[in-house]
């Protein structure tokens, strides 16, 4: 393997170095960093020499990057990131921040929080901008990795986040939800009958059990799980039209309940599991002043949920 020399290097060319990495495109790569296109056709050429890789390679109509400059894209954006943090300035002014914030959380979070979250963000930061995504094992894993500012959700959902930060907002609790004319509506539901019923699953993964299976597995039962669902706001359609029940959290029943679904609470024996929803941070984030602003926004949104849970359906 080439080994750089770090003396030889010029320093000035890791920042056209990473939006190259980032864009894939010598033209792309020279607007976000305010160079001429020439400029940056001679940064990459010096960098092709240091490096001895070419990094950009045409395919087809574009470029694409070499395994080595694949590679070097993490390592790169973390050192720069850290650099950043060092040299920037203590003072944080929201009214003047024209940053780019990623948030990701299971859709029911976003639907219940983020409407207030967003409300603060631009009352206070007008020219902020925020892309919203749903839980995926894309995501947690990019959220794992320092790439998504913010994650919403359960902490033990994901990846190991042993190493990274969370902190609890409010605790939700699960119940059954199942439409009107199920079986199962018109009469008490013991836990043997539950059980007995084909359940639709919500999992962000599409993969793997939860608390509900493991009480049963407790009590000798388990139960069959006829559909998956990666998508909690799909749940409605899907119940509604069908002899499947479902297990949800307690604040998505209250905003979906009623239209021909009815909601009660989990039986005897598995009744009462809870589950703490928290904010999710990579460490590189901690000391950020703009993600810190932005942690104390949800922080502060949060608290609205606390007591709603214990209130009954």
């Amino acid at each position: 393997m080439h080994e750089v020399n770090i003396k030889s290097l010029d320093l000035n060319l890791l920042v056209p170095l990473e939006a190259l990495l980032n864009e894939s495109s010598v033209t792309k790569a020279a607007q976000a960093v305010n160079l001429s296109q020439p400029a940056m056709s001679r940064a990459l050429d010096r960098l092709r020499h240091v490096l001895k890789d070419p990094l950009l390679v045409r395919s087809g109509r574009g470029m694409v990057l070499t395994p080595r400059a694949e590679n070097l894209r993490k390592p790169l954006q973390d050192a720069l990131e850290r650099v950043r943090g060092v040299l920037a300035p203590n003072e944080f002014n929201p009214a003047t921040f024209d940053g780019k914030i990623r948030i990701v959380g299971p859709d029911y979070v976003t639907h219940l929080m983020m409407p207030h979250v967003l409300e603060q963000l631009y009352v206070q930061a007008p020219n902020i901008r925020v892309t919203i995504e749903n839980m995926s094992a894309t995501t947690l894993l990019e959220l794992k990795e320092g790439v998504i500012d913010l994650g919403i959700g359960v902490v033990n959902d994901g990846p190991d986040f042993s190493t990274a930060y969370h902190q609890p907002l409010f605790e939700d609790r699960f119940v059954c939800l199942m439409r009107d004319m199920h079986p199962l509506s018109k009469k008490e539901m013991d836990v043997k009958s539950f059980a007995s019923a084909s359940h639709a699953l919500l999992s962000i993964t599409g993969r793997g059990k939860g608390e509900i299976d493991r009480r049963l597995t407790e009590i000798g039962l388990t139960r069959k799980i006829s559909l998956r669902l990666p998508h909690f706001m799909a749940v409605h359609s899907v119940i509604s039209r069908t002899d499947l029940i479902t297990t949800i959290p307690f604040l998505l029943a209250k905003q979906i309940k009623g239209d021909g679904l009815k909601v009660a609470e989990l039986p005897t024996g598995i009744e009462g599991p809870t589950f703490t929803v928290s904010q999710i941070w990579h460490e590189r984030f901690h000391q950020d002043p703009a993600r810190k602003w932005l942690r104390s926004i949800v922080k502060n949104v949060s608290a609205k949920f606390k007591d709603e849970i214990a209130l009954s359906l």
